[in-house]
């Protein structure tokens, strides 16, 4: 059953989500370049916090009605939905990786990959030194970005809408979420959201959803830190920012 809790906590996360990320790229976009990595480690800590915070408080809510973990997701079924799901990514990983030495030396892919992630490029790490904190920001959005979109904001968007219309209206919300990576990473990140919907609904559980969302923010994060120049400060410390 849908409570009014429940309603006004799926308001914060559409809401808060969005306009914290829109208020900090805003920031990064008008800061000089040498405060750029200082403002950009502050605000990877806040987007952590303000999504554990999120997490906690959906946890508060889901419990104080007496619900169990398994409905929101947090259980792990083995099925052949699970290991198929889990061998293609090994497949994706292992192609992945292969590939991965070509970024050093193809200029034409790190074009490409550059003008791919230009929407976020202020926001992405650019030395060894920034990799600490981005990767527990990754983690952090894998954890948590699909408990709350394709965990809680599912459930409670399958109590307002039918099927399969639920699981499409909350992708489109998670896509808007990021609209401060614009038109063209509203679009991107809402056929991410899909596939990871796909995959909570055909393997019944978010962790291998959380897993994959992680790694790909993670491999994100590496490739921006090998295709962009390295921050002023970092230049002295890593030549080439490799």
């Amino acid at each position: 059953m849908l409570t009014l809790a429940d309603q006004l906590m799926a308001l914060v996360i559409v809401v808060g989500l969005p306009l914290r990320a829109w208020f900090g790229m805003r920031a990064l976009k008008a800061a000089p370049s040498p405060a750029l990595p200082a403002l950009r480690r502050r605000l990877w800590r806040r987007a952590i916090a303000s999504q554990w915070l999120l997490v906690a408080l959906v946890l508060l809510v889901w419990l104080s009605a007496r619900r169990s973990v398994q409905a929101l997701g947090l259980a792990l079924r083995p099925s052949g939905a699970l290991v198929g799901v889990l061998v293609g990514l090994a497949a994706i990983v292992s192609i992945v990786l292969r590939q991965r030495a070509s970024v050093t030396t193809d200029e034409t892919l790190r074009a490409r990959i550059r003008a791919r992630l230009a929407p976020v490029e202020r926001l992405m790490p650019r030395s060894s030194s920034d990799l600490p904190w981005f990767s527990a920001l990754a983690i952090t959005a894998g954890l948590c970005e699909e408990l709350l979109f394709r965990g809680y904001l599912l459930w409670v968007a399958g109590h307002l809408l039918p099927f399969p219309v639920a699981p499409a209206a909350q992708a489109l919300v998670f896509g808007l979420c990021h609209a401060y990576q614009g038109g063209r990473g509203i679009v991107l990140t809402t056929f991410a959201g899909a596939f990871l919907t796909l995959v909570v609904l055909v393997t019944g559980s978010l962790w291998p959803a959380m897993l994959i969302h992680a790694l790909m923010d993670l491999h994100a994060g590496d490739l921006a830190r090998r295709v962009f120049p390295p921050d002023p400060e970092s230049r002295a410390i890593e030549p080439g920012g490799a």
